[in-house]
């Protein structure tokens, strides 16, 4: 079976990539633990955090070489533009 030509990616993006997916992670422990603490109001600002982190991750590698052998999601123009506007 052929996988196609091969992509390169710089460690340090693997590096960059890998420590957004810990921190990611580890907000969602913080936030489960204010959950259960009762504290919602931090845990909403925690999982904010991680979903920003998640976009900014998605939109990163959608830019990078390897994005570009990514197949385009099947989405209208209003979710491509939350996509590129997610940070705000």
């Amino acid at each position: 079976m052929d996988s196609g030509p091969a992509i390169v990616v710089p460690e340090a993006t693997l590096t960059r990539w890998a420590d957004t997916c810990l921190h990611m992670n580890h907000l969602g422990t913080l936030v489960k633990r204010e959950i259960q603490a009762g504290n919602y109001a931090r845990a909403q600002d925690l999982s904010e955090r991680a979903r920003r982190r998640a976009w900014d991750l998605l939109n990163e590698e959608r830019r990078s070489p390897m994005g570009m052998h990514s197949p385009e999601p099947k989405t209208n123009n209003a979710q491509r533009a939350t996509f590129e506007n997610a940070r705000a």
